[in-house]
């Protein structure tokens, strides 16, 4: 059965055949670890200490700059394209794989704010507006995280909703396996403003997110060391099953959301066999 509580903190219970969890990589292994009994003392879903470990995103650093010629950025997609080179190779026992992707976004906006804020009006702040957003290449990254315990989502013993439900709280650092990457991105980052004349060349080596979350509820084929099988079929319950990226047990470098899709279609063919 399922307890849940309304908004005015009534509590109902819901059977079931089947239970499908799909609360994404936070919420969902959150409430498996919530959900303790005698005979679960650690949460649902939970004999191997996995639930809520191995957190994992994809870390990014960039880099903008001044092309040497107008570029017009803002036709077609919003990334027109990527440089997929540094995916794989012997490097990965050094360290972590990326993606490159150049935004295909207008920097108008930020553009104009700048001129501005130099005291540019008129004719020469309409030619500078249009010159600089023209020139404008901005370049982001994404890196592969290793699936790491210590990188984890438990929930809060101190910070609580409205309803006295205890908040996720999150564990995550970025480990040298990653920023030994990010150094080599910068180099890269560099050789291409350099290929193209660049000026004005800004990097950002601070490690932004991507909100591509993964793991928490790994899949694996070992109970012991695993939350979920190939079926997305928790090991320890036979009726309960996880969609979500969190059973990503590792997180490559390019986005999770054409796995997440496939995930998806596999587990509604099976739980339609299972119905």
């Amino acid at each position: 059965a399922v307890h849940y509580k309304d908004p005015n903190g009534n509590s109902t219970r819901v059977t079931g055949k089947l239970f499908v969890l799909a609360a994404n990589g936070i919420e969902t292994p959150k409430l498996m670890l919530m959900s303790t009994t005698d005979k679960f003392p650690h949460g649902i879903g939970n004999s191997s200490d996995q639930v809520g470990r191995n957190l994992m995103d994809h870390p990014g650093t960039g880099v903008t700059f001044l092309a040497n010629e107008p570029l017009w950025p803002g036709r077609g997609p919003m990334e027109m394209t990527s440089i997929v080179n540094f995916r794989d190779g012997a490097f990965r026992s050094d360290y972590a794989a990326k993606k490159l992707h150049l935004s295909n976004g207008v920097p108008t906006m930020g553009v104009a704010a700048d001129l501005l804020k130099k005291g540019l009006t008129g004719a020469e702040l309409d030619r500078q507006i249009r010159d600089r957003a023209a020139r404008t290449l901005n370049i982001n990254s994404f890196h592969e995280h290793l699936a790491e315990p210590q990188n984890r989502v438990v929930p809060s013993a101190d910070h609580k909703d409205a309803l006295g439900i205890p908040q996720p709280e999150i564990y995550y650092s970025i480990n040298d396996y990653v920023k030994k990457s990010a150094v080599n991105t910068h180099e890269l980052y560099a050789q291409i403003a350099s290929l193209f004349g660049g000026a004005e060349v800004s990097f950002d080596d601070t490690f932004a997110p991507n909100n591509h979350i993964m793991g928490t509820t790994i899949m694996g084929s070992d109970p012991g060391d695993s939350v979920v099988d190939a079926d997305c079929r928790t090991h320890d319950h036979s009726n309960l099953f996880i969609a979500s990226s969190g059973v990503m047990p590792t997180a490559a470098s390019v986005n999770c959301t054409l796995t997440i899709a496939a995930l998806s279609l596999k587990l509604a063919d099976k739980l339609k066999r299972e119905i």
